[in-house]
């Protein structure tokens, strides 16, 4: 642990001992976990703490295709064809939502480490929201162009925020032991919700013809309200906390991370490391502040109201 907590004090120079210290007792918590059996269905239902983020994992997964993307990047042409652009155009304007999707994800990557995950997957949800909103007024109306840059709104929105977050979050959610089946769940949301986007979104076209959007306008509404309530921002955060979040209001975060991996990894090395630290990092602290420092850090994580 000495040699650990010296290699993150080289590449945190501005971090405090009780950061270096916090740091190595996640990692120790994760490589813990990471030793013992996956679990299954019933052990995720028997703990609040791992059904939680489970479901909300799968929500975020569900967000990235209730958000209707699918209906603007696999329908745009004829979208943009009944709203009266000739075909050209339209294949034209198709290829350029295209290409700013993948544009637009390349600075949502360099902000979501600075901003936050919940931060950047509200913004774009409730982005989405608004350009529908424009988007159903404006083939209402017969504003094609406004229809399209509204398309165009709509497609920045999801590359920057759902069209990013949901492929990691659900990893980010659970812990090692529990990762492998809310994946599984999260991503098998995914593509059942694309399949049934894609497949209902003719025949819904058909017969709410320029009102259809409308219907996004109000999924995008309810899922930015959904992640705003109930996703935990993750960046910068250990599994120990995370798990915090989703725990009854009378537990706290570690005992039962650790719990709930105990039955399937009962002889698992300990959770948390030792609390001597080797003269070669930190030689100027007391023994005594040392101890002192350590108890407070690790002393909640051991223990349950």
């Amino acid at each position: 642990e000495g040699r650990a907590a010296e290699a993150l004090r080289w590449f945190r120079a501005r971090a405090t001992d009780e950061q270096i210290w916090k740091e190595v007792s996640s990692m120790q918590l994760e490589l813990s976990l990471s030793a013992c059996e996956s679990v299954g269905l019933r052990e995720v239902a028997r703990d609040r703490r791992l059904w939680g983020p489970v479901l909300v994992g799968c929500g975020v997964n569900l967000s990235m295709q209730l958000s209707g993307i699918d209906a603007v990047l696999y329908y745009s042409t004829k979208v943009l064809q009944d709203a009266g652009i000739a075909l050209e155009w339209a294949q034209v304007y198709t290829v350029l939502i295209s290409l700013v999707n993948v544009l637009v994800t390349i600075p949502a990557m360099m902000l979501m480490d600075k901003a936050g995950r919940k931060v950047i997957q509200s913004l774009g949800l409730g982005g989405m929201c608004v350009a529908y909103l424009i988007m159903t007024a404006a083939l209402a109306t017969g504003q094609h162009l406004v229809a399209v840059g509204a398309m165009f709104g709509v497609v920045c929105c999801f590359a920057f925020g759902p069209g990013c977050i949901a492929w990691f979050i659900v990893a980010e959610l659970t812990p090692v032991h529990a990762r492998g089946f809310a994946t599984t769940v999260g991503l098998g949301s995914n593509w059942l919700a694309n399949f049934l986007v894609a497949f209902a979104f003719p025949h819904v076209l058909t017969a709410l013809h320029a009102w259809t959007f409308g219907i996004f306008a109000a999924t995008t509404l309810l899922l930015t309200i959904f992640t705003l309530t109930c996703l935990p921002e993750t960046q910068g955060r250990s599994v120990a906390e995370i798990s915090d979040f989703f725990a009854p209001a009378t537990a706290r975060a570690v005992p039962a991370v650790a719990a709930s991996a105990a039955a399937s990894c009962p002889s698992s090395p300990p959770l948390l490391p030792k609390l001597s630290r080797s003269d070669s990092w930190h030689s100027e602290t007391s023994t005594a502040a040392s101890t002192t420092a350590s108890a407070g850090l690790f002393t909640p994580l051991l223990s349950c109201e």
